[in-house]
């Protein structure tokens, strides 16, 4: 294999989770929060103080989120770093950047859709399996009647979810279609 095909393999590897975390930071952004998911959000960040009424199982829990945050925060700059590496290490070679942007695109495209589908079908076991990842010390399970769980109901994590993958799936028909475009554009330009 040569190198180019290794920095294709790993790019592709990278830029799907790279476009994922991103979209995540935007769409939390974005996202209009009601007063109480506000708090929890600047307590997450460190910014306030939670407001009284979690239960001491819901602040281990919203401390556990906290860290996980941080680490998706972490993961986020070094693909960040690492793409904008690749990328300006390959700057003058446009034909292949490209052609990078477009494998990362399609298997963006790819993942996401599979996953997508995945979770249309089977949402809860999805949600499910990414709390015992995440949160294998078990903390995440709450009552119905919980003011966690009313402050972030299911629904928020669905709409949440499915705006993170519609984002993540856009950005990923951007590159694809980034190659045709620069393309298109060089071409008249002959």
């Amino acid at each position: 294999m040569n190198e180019k095909n290794v920095i294709i393999v790993l790019f592709c590897i990278i830029f799907p989770l790279f476009l994922l975390l991103l979209s995540y930071k935007t769409v939390l952004f974005l996202t209009p929060l009601a007063s109480g998911q506000q708090n929890v959000f600047q307590f997450l960040e460190g910014k306030s103080d939670l407001q009284s009424g979690f239960t001491e199982l819901e602040v281990s829990h919203l401390e556990d989120v906290k860290k996980v945050m941080k680490y998706a925060d972490y993961v986020f700059y070094i693909l960040l770093l690492i793409v904008t590496t690749i990328i300006t290490y390959y700057r003058k070679e446009k034909d292949f950047v490209l052609e990078l942007l477009n494998y990362g695109g399609k298997v963006t495209g790819a993942v996401i859709i599979f996953v997508g589908v995945f979770a249309l079908l089977f949402f809860d076991a999805l949600f499910t399996l990414f709390h015992k990842i995440f949160f294998p010390q078990g903390n995440w399970i709450f009552a119905a009647d919980s003011l966690l769980i009313h402050t972030f109901p299911l629904e928020f994590f669905v709409s949440i979810s499915r705006n993170i993958f519609l984002v993540t799936l856009f950005l990923g028909i951007v590159f694809i279609l980034s190659k045709h475009f620069f393309r298109h554009v060089r071409n008249h330009r002959h």
